[in-house]
């Protein structure tokens, strides 16, 4: 479903704010070329420019004729452009001050400024891309590791969309099948239900497949969040500098240190984490610190992952019992029993592996550190799915149409189960269809889409 866009020419800056080596001015729409002449004062024409080629050029004020910058312009015939339009891109020196001037002098000259997100909604309006690879361009832009990259770069290279488009083949095969019988039940005769079966099943258990890389897709995408927790003075923030190889968090011997939640960024897996160290959980009169505390069971209650660190020269303590009874029932808890390298671990470990997972570990030694870090990593990875093998899901939007899909689907083969009328069967298909139409753009209302692209960064 791309709606024709309306025939302006936009402009923003492509790159990022601040000071840099180079900075790009892009422009993109019907009269690209002629505000482009407009700033050089060239007697040649950027529109005889051979497409994607680079040309030195001098830029001037179309108001003052004061000369702004000289650099390069690359020019893109249409359709053959990333946003399937006449686009020009000025690429000269980096700064704030320079690029805002060369970009207000772009829009004096007859163009406006860019939504965020324009030039890859008329890439998708204008069928160069479709909706699951757009999303993968702010998916590969935001990637926070070399994992969630290559995810990102095998979607918009289109290796989901080709996927979805499998699935929609085989509900298309069965709708073939089903609407030769309506039409034609003289020559065809009645259909066998296992003919029509197959093909769904193929689409139903494709559907599935997919579906499981859904959860490992989202935290690719959008990391986890990791809380160490425990009474004070355990080593939580000793830990959370180790495991990080940083000194983010103060360490010291007064108990109470850590007041507030302590954020590092790490990498599980290829998963972008979000450490939090957090305020040691006691009993105290000290109103900053009790606030501290209170923001630490808050973080354990939003955490995707909790470390529970124990400290193994006081062993289990009855504050230390009331926390793991607290975590009892839930998913993604490790216990950390810190200070290895100063007591015996072995009866802590006896006494806490039936309830969680557990590690012995020292802050100090590192002892045990690659342990933790590989049962983190096998929390946070989940199914043991390769991204750079098989196309991901990695949107709630996403997973959700397949969801619909697969609840179409398999009404419809309950139907052929059933041997009811075949008009039945059809009516799901056709809703399944449309469900994996909106992972692609195809089918996927006017407001999801302005608001998919309301997301992307300025001048993408």
């Amino acid at each position: 479903m791309n709606t024709p866009i309306p025939n302006e020419t936009i402009a923003a800056i492509a790159t990022a704010t601040g000071s840099a080596g180079v900075g790009i001015i892009r422009i993109s729409g019907a009269n690209a070329f002629t505000i482009a002449d407009q700033l050089t004062r060239s007697s040649k024409s950027v529109r005889k420019q051979a497409g994607h080629t680079l040309r030195y050029v001098r830029l001037y004020d179309p108001t003052t004729g004061e000369v702004l910058d000289d650099g390069l312009f690359a020019v893109f015939h249409a359709p053959r452009s990333f946003t399937g339009e006449d686009v020009v891109e000025f690429h000269g020196h980096g700064g704030t001050v320079l690029l805002a001037r060369v970009l207000t002098a772009v829009l004096t000259a007859g163009a406006r400024p860019a939504r965020p997100g324009e030039f890859s909604e008329r890439a998708f309006r204008n069928g160069k891309l479709d909706l699951a690879q757009a999303e993968a361009i702010a998916d590969l832009i935001a990637a926070g590791t070399v994992t969630a990259q290559r995810a990102a770069r095998r979607q918009l290279s289109g290796e989901l969309s080709a996927q979805v488009h499998t699935i929609r083949d085989a509900i298309t095969e069965a709708l073939a099948l089903i609407e030769a019988s309506i039409d034609f039940p003289e020559e065809v005769g009645e259909m066998e239900p296992a003919r029509i079966d197959a093909p769904l099943q193929r689409a139903e258990a494709m559907t599935i497949e997919l579906l499981q890389t859904a959860g490992y897709g989202r935290r690719l995408r959008e990391g986890i969040t990791v809380v160490l927790t425990g009474r004070p003075n355990v080593g939580k923030s000793s830990l959370l500098n180790a495991l990080s190889g940083t000194n983010r968090a103060i360490v010291t011997d007064i108990p109470g240190t850590t007041r507030d939640v302590v954020e590092e960024s790490l990498n599980l897996a290829g998963i972008p984490v979000r450490a939090w160290d957090t305020a040691g959980v006691r009993e105290t009169d000290d109103p900053v610190e009790r606030i501290g505390v209170d923001r630490a069971k808050e973080a354990v209650l939003s955490a995707d992952v909790v470390i529970a660190v124990l400290d193994a020269q006081a062993g289990v303590t009855p504050e230390d019992r009331h926390l793991l009874e607290n975590l009892q029932g839930r998913a993604g808890v490790v216990v950390a029993i810190n200070k290895a390298d100063k007591a015996d671990t072995y009866p802590l470990l006896s006494e806490v592996r039936p309830l969680f997972p557990s590690v012995a570990v020292s802050a100090v030694t590192r002892e045990g550190l690659s342990e933790l870090s590989l049962l983190l990593a096998q929390i946070v990875s989940g199914s043991p799915i390769e991204a750079e093998t098989v196309p991901l899901v990695t949107s709630a939007r996403q997973e959700a149409a397949l969801h619909t899909a697969q609840t179409a689907l398999a009404r419809a083969r309950t139907t052929v189960e059933a041997h009811l009328p075949v008009e039945l069967i059809a009516v799901d298909c056709h809703a399944a269809l449309a469900a994996l139409g909106e992972i692609t753009g195809e089918t996927t209302r006017e407001e999801i889409i302005a608001g998919i692209f309301s997301r992307f960064c300025l001048g993408k």
